[in-house]
């Protein structure tokens, strides 16, 4: 009797248990595992003074996601390690042409190793990853050691001739290892015979489309390189830039009061534009119009510099005289801006125009803040800021000069989603770098500042500006691992050549798919410009391009990046938004109180009628309540 009270809770219960049950199974359904693998990586230990191999069993699994790259190990995993992970995995993505945003990974690293630490197991963590992505099966007898390049070539590791032994003990029969490694660290010839007496052959790749045809038996990922990469609308467009920039260079030039100076400083300002200009005719008679440019912008600073100084020099209160060019220049600013913003129609395939506009004004307003600054300091500094200000306003004018005219409204804080991704992808290279170290301090100081001035630009609202300050962060953190590689044994070229080809292949990718990257195009044509005079700048460069051509490529795909590019943070209250997860546990939340609510209830209903003795009492059972049968 008293069960029935509880029919209702019961069925409360059953119904949200339903309810959750389906919400927990389909939640798992809605991110579908795309596919596993597994394979062999080796730590390297010391024992009694001596290196000794130590293996340790990679696994990854990929399912559907937003690009979020987890790790978890037994025991637990260094940073760098971590840092690396996140490296392969834009790697491996990059070299299949996907796009990570549209998966989550997931490593895992089993060892009996006291300590996982250092970046050596990279480079297999972007073949797990190829191989997933690729739905190519790994053959398990193949194991390397190396780190990730992020232009796909393989870096030098330590310990390698202990490693191959340790793949030798568990039955690898190909050892994949640098090609580019240092002479004292290779494997030895005795390590060699150890090694091919247990059936096993070590083998230097030099990148990680080598390795994965190792490890896939003979599966080519390769894409042809097409070297015809400027498109008929890059150079019309360049040229016509080139055309902007030239005739402001030669404005300032024929304002000049004097072409000779008796001031040795405003001379050689002028006497370096003039060697500039005259190398500019050289560039635009082989079709480089952005190299040209690049020299325009260059000889034009030399100039307004020198005819400032010169103005300097004749004004009768020099402070006075700075004071005015820097208000002045700050109206020029925003009125460019004005009309840049609000005067140049653009599409998909020109935003990024507007875009770099953008990023130079704001430059201009930067450079000008130093010149203020400096006013009353050192009048050198403050005209030589100045006239970098000058030029980056000029060359912003140019560059959307080529859009057609109209209204626009245009929004830069529609870019602060997209701001906050690049300045995340960013962090993550840049503390890599860090990890692994820099032969050149410059080169850490400079990708330190390019990733502060992004903080900073995201921080005062200059979204844009953020966007290309976090690149340019993330193309010298790429630099500088690569650098890693680059000085060693002669082993220059051949890391050069690499990081060009993978420029290269990221520049045909975009216009395969009908994107025609300009800076991509731009940088490559200035890296190509220095390949026989600086091997810094050839490889600085062309690591630009590549960074600065998967942004075009993500601009004019940007449906497909984790964050919108349109967000009104006070329009979407955090208290409002829930997962999927927290719905799963409301329900479950609510079937628990139905059930006390239910038990309560039951009771005291029972203690109501039984007081009101509305419920029959039970017949006492024992030997006196037995009748005896008459």
């Amino acid at each position: 009797m008293r069960l029935s009270y509880l029919v209702i809770p019961l069925i409360a219960l059953l119904f949200l248990s339903s309810v959750y049950f389906v919400f927990a199974t389909g939640s798992s359904a809605q991110i579908p595992e795309i596919g596993q693998t597994s394979l062999y990586i080796f730590g390297v230990t010391i024992q009694n003074g001596t290196e000794v191999g130590v293996p340790a069993q990679l696994s990854l699994t990929v399912t559907n996601g937003t690009g979020r790259v987890f790790l978890g190990s037994t025991p637990l995993a260094g940073a760098d390690t971590q840092a690396q992970a996140v490296v392969s995995v834009s790697v491996a993505c990059e070299l299949l042409n996907l796009n990570c945003n549209d998966y989550n990974f997931y490593y895992y690293i089993s060892s009996s190793s006291a300590n996982i630490s250092g970046p050596s197991a990279g480079a297999a963590f972007t073949i797990a990853a190829m191989s997933v992505l690729a739905h190519k099966p790994l053959d398990s007898q193949v194991a390397m050691t190396g780190t990730a390049n992020p232009d796909g070539s393989i870096g030098i590791v330590g310990g390698v001739a202990a490693k191959s032994e340790a793949a030798a003990n568990q039955g690898i029969k190909i050892f994949l290892y640098p090609s580019n490694e240092p002479t004292q660290d290779n494997i030895t010839f005795a390590a060699l015979s150890y090694d091919e007496n247990l059936g096993m052959i070590p083998i230097a790749v030099n990148s990680i489309y080598q390795a994965f045809n190792y490890f896939t038996g003979g599966y080519n990922a390769t894409p042809p390189l097409n070297y015809s990469i400027y498109t008929p609308l890059y150079n019309s467009l360049m040229e016509h830039t080139y055309q902007q920039f030239n005739a402001y260079q030669q404005n300032i030039y024929n304002s000049l009061p004097s072409k000779t100076s008796s001031n040795s400083t405003i001379n050689g300002s002028i006497s370096a534009a003039l060697s500039l200009m005259q190398q500019e005719k050289n560039l635009t008679a082989s079709g480089k119009y952005y190299v040209a440019a690049s020299d325009v912008v260059a000889s034009a600073l030399d100039l307004v510099y020198a005819d400032t100084l010169e103005q300097l020099s004749t004004a009768s209160d020099p402070s006075s005289f700075i004071s005015n060019l820097i208000s002045a220049e700050n109206g020029s600013i925003q009125n460019t801006y004005n009309k840049i913003t609000g005067s140049y129609l653009t599409n998909s395939s020109t935003l990024e125009l507007k875009l770099i506009a953008i990023d130079r004004l704001n430059q201009a307003s930067f450079y000008l803040n130093i010149s203020k600054s400096e006013a009353n300091v050192n009048s050198f500094n403050a005209v030589s800021n100045y006239s970098l200000a000058e030029v980056k306003r000029a060359s912003a004018l140019f560059w959307v000069s080529i859009l057609p005219e109209g209204n626009s409204n245009f929004s830069e804080s529609s870019y602060y989603n997209m701001s906050n991704y690049y300045l995340y992808r960013a962090a993550s290279l840049v503390n890599y770098a860090i990890l692994l170290g820099a032969p050149y301090l410059s080169d850490i100081n400079l990708m330190n500042s390019y990733f502060s001035k992004a903080q900073t630009y995201q921080n005062s609202g200059h979204y844009v500006s953020s966007i290309f300050d976090s690149l340019e962060a993330t193309a010298t953190a790429e630099l500088i691992i690569e650098e890693n590689s680059i000085v060693i044994n002669g082993s220059e070229t051949q890391v050069e050549n690499q990081i060009a080809d993978s420029a290269l292949r990221l520049i045909n990718s975009a216009e395969n798919a009908g994107v025609t990257p300009f800076l991509g195009i731009s940088y490559y044509q200035l890296g190509e410009s220095y390949v026989n005079y600086s091997a810094y700048l050839y490889v600085q460069y062309e690591s630009f391009a590549r960074v600065y051509t998967d942004f075009e490529k993500d601009l004019i795909n940007s449906s497909s990046l984790p964050y919108s590019l349109t967000f009104q943070p006070l329009q979407v209250p955090a208290a409002t938004v829930f997962t999927l997860q927290d719905l799963k546990d409301i329900i479950l939340g609510i079937a628990i109180g139905a059930v006390i609510a239910g038990v309560i209830y039951e009771y005291k209903l029972f203690r109501i009628l039984k007081r009101n003795k509305l419920i029959p009492r039970s017949p006492k059972i024992g030997k006196n309540s037995v009748r005896k049968r008459k």
